[in-house]
């Protein structure tokens, strides 16, 4: 209906002007929607891995030339949930990409490895016996079930092991799930008064323990979490 109203009048140098403000104005807005999509650059900076507001709801993988070699549709294992991207975050060390959604109890790792084994869209008790037909495992995603989505991420430095932050809870406890990439399966769940700036975590090592250090943004002391143990260390 616009268009043909545009259309519909004569044309002047008043209408000219609205009409290029107006397509000025469109131009910022999309260039605001798209600073603000997840987005993420694989660590030998040749993908790049964005989200996609749809309709579908997913994500496009770029080269390093800016081609779109392959799009990825945001819905779970059974098909019947979509949702909004929460945060991609490049896994060097495993050379892959790991996803968040906003509303879906899952966690994708996508591998560029070109050698990455074939993957059975299973979950544990499935894959591990090869039940059903595998997927080529490069550039494709396995899946993480989780028991609740994850607003914020941090990966050791091995890439195997992914700290979660999902909702806190009422009580303003903050609620932290550690993954086990391998085994592809939350490993433990721990409630900790404070507030963990995962974005901050760093990897460190005591003697052949490997930790993850994560700051309180609230000024108390750093969580220090034992990977193979599955447990925070007191102090």
């Amino acid at each position: 209906m616009a268009t043909s109203s545009w259309r519909s009048r004569p044309f002047s140098s008043r209408s000219h002007a609205v009409r290029a403000a107006g397509a000025l104005l469109c131009w910022l807005l999309a260039g605001a929607v798209s600073a603000q999509a997840a987005e993420a650059l694989s660590g030998d900076g040749q993908w790049r891995l964005r989200s996609l507001d749809g309709p579908p709801v997913g994500l496009q993988l770029l080269d390093g030339r800016g081609v779109i070699v392959r799009s990825y549709v945001a819905r779970s294992l059974a098909g019947a949930v979509a949702s909004g991207v929460e945060l991609i975050v490049a896994n060097p060390a495993r050379r892959a990409f790991v996803i968040a959604f906003a509303g879906l109890d899952e966690l994708w790792d996508l591998s560029l490895d070109p050698g990455a084994e074939p993957i059975f869209n299973g979950w544990v008790h499935d894959y591990r016996m090869g039940e059903g037909v595998a997927e080529p495992g490069h550039l494709g995603v396995r899946r993480v079930k989780l028991p609740a989505p994850l607003l914020s991420l941090a990966i050791d430095a091995s890439g195997a092991y992914v700290l979660g932050r999902a909702h806190d809870l009422a009580d303003g406890r903050a609620v932290l799930h550690l993954l086990q990439l391998d085994v592809r399966r939350s490993i433990a769940r721990f409630e900790v008064d404070a507030d963990p700036d995962l974005s901050q975590a760093r990897s460190d090592r005591v003697g052949d323990q490997p930790l993850l250090v994560i700051p309180d943004r609230r000024g108390g002391a750093p969580l220090r979490l034992d990977l193979r143990a599955a447990r925070l260390q007191p102090g």
